[in-house]
C-alpha cells in the first residue's frame, strides 16, 4: 500500500465563519448480523459548523481535515489496481466523519469503475471480475467495466466465486455469477455460522441451511443459540442440540439444555445427562441432581447413588 500525498487543513471557526454544513451519518445495511450487516459513516460537504439538535443548539465547528490517497494491488491481479481517496473530517465537539472513495484502474491508467465505496476483486474461470457498491447499490462488473447483473441489491456478500448472498426489497437469499436463485430470496436474517452454514428467519422462526439450499433444520424453531461447540434449539418448548456442521446431535424434545461448567446438561422427566462441550455424552440421562465442585461435577442418582464426571 502506497501513500502517494497527505494535505491537511485547519480551519479557524471563530475567525473565518465558513458556511453551515449539516454532517450526516450515511449507513448502508446489509447482513445479517448478527446477521449479515454492516454500515460506513459519510460527512458530505466541507467546513462550517452543525447544530446538537433539540434544546442544545450549540454549532459545532469543522476544526480540522485530513486527504489522503492510497494505491491498492489487488491480491493475484496485474491487470487491475485501485486508488482510493479518504477525507477525515474532525469536529470542536470530537466527534469525527469520514468519507472515501475507490477508482478501479486498467494496467495502463484507464479508469474502470469508479465511485466505489466497497470493492473487491474476484476470478472465476480465470475472467476478473469485481464486486462494487456504488450509489446505486451493489454490483457486479466484469473486466471491461459492464454491469452483469440485472437487479441492483442493497447488499451482496461474496461467499465463494460463484455464490453471493444477496439482499433484495429487504429479504435474504443467495445467487450465483449468472443471477440464477440457488436459495431464495424469501429469509428475513441470514446467519453464518461456519464456511457454509448459516442460521435463517423466515415468518419470524429460525432454520439452518447451507449456501447451496440444503436445509439441516426447517424454520420452526423459535430460537437458535451458540452453546459452546454446538447450537441450541428450541422449537414448540422443547430443546435440542445442533453440531457446528449441521448435525442434529439431540432432537428438540427435552426440556432443557444448559451449561455448567464446562459441561452441557440436558433435562427430561426430571432427571439430568451430561455432554461435553462438542455435544458427546459423557452420561445417560439418570441424574436426579448435578452440581459443579470445583472441576468436576457431582451427580446424584435417585437411590442416593454418587458419580462424578471430570475433565
Amino acid at each position: 500500500m502506497k501513500k502517494i500525498f497527505l494535505a491537511v487543513i485547519t480551519v479557524l471557526a471563530i475567525c473565518l465563519m465558513p458556511e453551515i454544513c449539516m454532517a450526516k451519518c450515511s449507513s448502508s445495511s446489509c447482513h445479517c448480523g448478527g446477521s449479515h450487516s454492516h454500515s460506513s459513516c459519510h460527512s458530505h460537504g466541507g467546513g462550517g459548523y452543525r447544530s446538537h439538535g433539540g434544546s442544545d443548539s450549540r454549532p459545532v465547528y469543522l476544526i480540522n481535515q485530513t486527504y489522503s490517497k492510497e494505491e491498492h494491488k489487488f491480491p493475484n491481479c496485474t491487470k487491475h489496481y485501485a486508488i482510493t481517496e479518504v477525507t477525515t473530517s474532525i469536529y470542536s465537539d470530537g466527534s469525527k466523519r469520514i468519507y472515501s472513495t475507490s477508482t478501479v484502474y486498467n494496467s495502463d491508467g484507464s479508469v474502470l469503475i469508479d465511485g466505489c465505496f466497497y470493492v473487491k476483486h474476484f476470478m472465476n474461470n480465470n475472467a476478473h471480475y469485481f464486486l462494487a457498491r456504488t450509489n446505486k447499490g451493489f454490483q457486479i462488473f466484469n473486466s471491461n467495466g459492464e454491469v452483469i447483473n440485472n437487479r441492483i441489491y442493497s447488499y451482496m456478500e461474496l461467499l465463494t466465486p460463484d455464490r453471493f448472498l444477496v439482499r433484495y426489497n429487504k429479504m435474504y437469499g443467495i445467487i450465483d455469477l449468472k443471477e440464477n436463485v440457488i436459495v431464495p430470496i424469501k429469509y428475513q436474517k441470514f446467519n453464518s455460522i461456519g464456511k457454509d452454514l448459516f442460521i435463517t428467519k423466515l415468518n419470524g422462526y429460525y432454520g439452518m441451511i447451507d449456501m447451496n439450499n440444503k436445509i439441516y433444520l426447517e424454520n420452526d424453531c423459535s430460537s437458535i443459540k451458540p452453546l459452546y461447540d454446538t447450537y441450541v434449539v428450541k422449537s414448540r418448548g422443547k430443546y435440542g442440540l445442533v453440531s457446528q456442521k449441521g448435525e442434529i446431535l439431540l432432537p428438540p424434545i427435552y426440556d432443557k439444555v444448559k451449561k455448567l461448567g464446562g459441561y452441557i446438561l440436558v433435562k427430561s422427566n426430571k432427571k439430568y445427562g451430561v455432554l461435553d462441550v462438542s455435544g458427546q455424552p459423557l452420561s445417560r440421562i439418570e441424574f436426579t441432581k448435578v452440581k459443579l465442585n470445583k472441576n468436576r461435577l457431582e451427580c446424584y442418582t435417585q437411590d442416593k447413588g454418587l458419580k462424578y464426571i471430570s475433565d
